[in-house]
């Protein structure tokens, strides 16, 4: 892998991290490995993303979807509150 990435989410709500985490980990598990490996952990509040990439390119469009999809998933739990 030639591009790596590591985002970092802080939240003060436990319950909002573990859900965000809880809705894009299906998302990590069925990324192509070929093309990068992505994995997620989350730690008390904190959510951490790494994206190792083939590819610049691969790196950019990962990391565009995963912003997204956090976002978006971000968006629709805040809608419960």
């Amino acid at each position: 892998m030639i591009a790596s990435s590591l985002l970092k989410l802080d939240f003060q709500d436990e319950g909002r991290a573990s859900a965000l985490f809880a809705a894009i980990a299906p998302e990590v598990k069925h990324a192509k490995l070929g093309v990068a490996k992505v994995s997620i952990t989350r730690e008390g509040g904190s959510i951490m993303l790494k994206i190792d990439a083939s590819s610049l390119a691969a790196l950019r469009a990962l990391l565009n979807s995963y912003i997204r999809w956090l976002s978006t998933s971000l968006e629709v739990i805040e809608l419960g509150d």
